[in-house]
């Protein structure tokens, strides 16, 4: 069944299925507890078989069991019934397989008056399918919800209709060859080629460049990007569906859904586990049927299936999961996917991404150099700069306003004739006192000649950075440098990461990183989106367990195909949804932390699952042997669960 979310529309479905599986479970919960009160009175103080009170408890508890399994347990029952019909052991047949022999088992005991009941076993199953269910679904189903949200907001274009006049059009019904418009501020939605306009495109987005790129004819450009200061006409040459945004989100959408490897283990386990419960069962009804009466073989054979249940196995694995999970979540890596720690545990390389991950998204000046005689006084050649900055939405243009807000001060300069320059800054006219000055800031090429760049180049501290320059009368008076904040605590983290065995490996598509890193880091530049996929490819490959660390829509596909990956808060939503994992404060440094933990809970949930399969496997042996009452299984199932939750729960 197609899962559909269209924003508005029927993701409205997503929180009432949400709310409906919280009821189930809820419902489940209440009826365990209320079987699990009656059941033990039962068995501990019988009333007289036959009497009125006997029937009236045991009715009610058959009703109880009944309308559980009618109300709650369709989802258990329907994935049964398709694990049947695929000819694949799964889970749900060894929930269902002990489900039933509860119940069976129960119905004999009240029928006949001898053994117990334990019909509250049936509820307990449920809730537990149930809660697990829940997860992987809520995950699946905001995952595709923030894909087409991402869709919706390319889904239009300003088409040509060959007499020169521009049209709204949805993108689907674009045709390569068409001509389209894009205004400044607005976004490209179908992938082409420039056939008009000069200008600043913002792709970070897509390739991981933290300042945007100058786009002239004949260069390309893709859905998903933003024109800064200019106006753009381009021919498409990929319609909707064949755009590169599309192959993002479908790898996305198509890689969600993958077991953890514990999850995979278990899997195999019940390939193995399930006809063997079944097998002994039947062999021991056979076997009573023959050398006792039909009651023992009954009681014998239901306890073989009750003391099989998977409630401690289906206990121990959420319940050390839960706490694990609530343990990085108090580090600051919010997630509600097991895998995350399986994964984490078990990862022998990390990929980051760098713009948005392991810097920050925004630019600072680090340095201002000014000649020693200015033209115009300082305070108001700087509150110019500062005002014609200020109603532009560049990420040069934020990082200047940020870093003159304190020089402006109460200066009102006179502008006159501001207007941009694409693909190169801005210019305006100056007015201070009686004299006029032309005034321009942006990148080298505004320049008269390379080498007055270079002199100023050469005056400078930072040997790195994107160089801004003020230009007063064709003269250079003024140089800002800009640079990429690192996160805090990043440096710190390879030395940590090294320790624990893991290869640190910087994927981005900026061309011309500016990072300075140990000889344990691995860097490639560069890339696109589809090249960062491979590399983690490669690693899963070679058998790596790789995590891939990222904040863009670049970084969606290279994150669906790790084992699992990490999204930053302040990411774009598409790679929060792809995530398995959340750093709520962006604050990449918890990861070996986060790693250390996950190890420790492995080896805890790895010992919780030795010690229930052991269980299982001795009480199915003492139950087929007839030294196993029913009551005694359940009572033992109980208090096995018990224990192997307090295991879990242990810091």
């Amino acid at each position: 069944m197609k899962l559909v979310c269209r924003v508005g529309d029927d993701c409205e479905d997503l929180e009432l299925k949400r709310s409906l599986a919280w009821l189930r479970i809820g419902v489940a919960v209440f009826f365990a507890g209320q079987g699990m009160v009656f059941s033990l009175a039962l068995n501990m103080t019988p009333p007289d078989f036959g009497s009125t009170a006997y029937w009236i408890l045991h009715g009610g508890l058959i009703l109880s069991a009944l309308l559980v399994m009618a109300f709650l347990g369709g989802p258990l029952f329907a994935s049964t019934i398709g694990m049947v019909l695929r000819r694949r052991l799964s889970i749900e047949g060894l929930f269902t397989l002990s489900l039933l022999g509860a119940f069976v088992g129960s119905v004999v005991g009240s029928a006949t008056g001898e053994g117990g009941v334990y019909y509250e076993i049936v509820a307990i199953v449920i809730a537990i399918y149930t809660f697990g269910r829940m997860l992987g679904e809520r995950s699946q189903a905001r995952l595709r919800l923030e894909s087409e949200r991402l869709r919706e907001r390319f889904n239009s274009a300003l088409v040509d209709d060959g007499l020169g006049r521009f049209s709204v059009q949805p993108a689907s019904g674009v045709s390569v060859g068409a001509r389209v418009r894009v205004d400044p501020g607005r976004a490209f939605t179908l992938d082409g080629v420039v056939v008009a306009g000069v200008g600043y495109v913002q792709e970070t987005a897509l390739t991981g460049e933290p300042l945007p790129v100058v786009r002239r004819p004949g260069d390309q450009v893709r859905a998903g990007t933003w024109a800064v200061d200019s106006r753009f006409e381009y021919e498409v040459s990929q319609a909707a569906g064949a755009r590169e945004l599309d192959q993002i989100l479908e790898t996305v959408n198509s890689a969600g859904g993958r077991p953890s490897e514990m999850q995979r283990q278990a899997n195999e386990l019940v390939q193995v586990f399930l006809p063997i419960v079944a097998g002994v069962s039947l062999l021991t009804a056979i076997f009573w049927g023959i050398f006792g009466t039909w009651t023992d073989a009954v009681l014998n054979s239901m306890a073989v299936l009750l003391v099989a249940c998977p409630c401690a196995l289906g206990l121990a694995t959420p319940v050390a999961i839960s706490q694990g999970l609530y343990r990085l979540a108090r580090l600051g890596l919010v997630s509600r996917d097991g895998a995350l720690l399986d994964a984490l545990a078990r990862s022998r390389r990390v990929f980051f991404d760098k713009t948005g991950t392991l810097s920050e998204s925004s630019l600072r000046v680090t340095e201002l150099w000014m000649v020693t005689t200015l033209p115009i006084e300082r305070a108001v050649l700087l509150s110019s700069v500062y005002s014609a900055e200020s109603g532009l939405g560049h990420p040069v243009a934020r990082a200047l306003c940020h870093y003159l807000e304190a020089e402006a001060g109460a200066n009102e300069p006179q502008l006159t004739d501001l207007k941009v320059l694409p693909g190169q800054g801005l210019a305006f006219t100056l007015e201070s006192g009686d004299r006029h000055y032309g005034v321009q800031v942006g990148d080298g090429s505004l320049a008269d000649s390379a080498e007055a760049v270079r002199a100023v180049e050469g005056r400078l501290h930072e040997a790195k950075g994107r160089r801004v320059f003020i230009i007063v009368d064709a003269r250079i008076v003024a140089c800002f440098v800009l640079q990429e904040r690192m996160r805090a605590g990043v440096a710190g983290i390879w030395e940590q990461l090294d320790r624990l065995g893991l290869v640190a490996h910087i994927l981005t598509g900026d061309p011309a990183p500016e990072l300075t890193l140990p000889e344990s880091v691995q860097l490639e530049q560069g890339l696109r989106s589809g090249e960062k996929q491979n590399r983690v490819r490669a690693s899963i490959e070679r058998g790596e367990v790789p995590l891939f660390v990222g904040d863009g829509i670049n970084d969606a596909e290279a994150m669906a195909e790790a084992a699992a990956s990490i999204a930053m808060h302040s990411g774009t939503a598409l790679a929060r949804s792809a995530a398995t994992g959340q750093l709520t404060g962006d604050r990449v440094e918890v990861l070996p932390e986060a790693i250390e933990l996950a190890r420790s809970i492995r080896r805890r949930l790895q010992g919780n699952l030795k010690y229930a399969a052991g269980y299982n496997m001795t009480g199915m042996a003492l139950a087929a042997g007839g030294l196993l009452h029913p009551i005694v299984a359940a009572i033992i199932m109980l208090v096995s669960s018990f224990w192997v939750t307090a295991r879990a729960l242990r810091s």
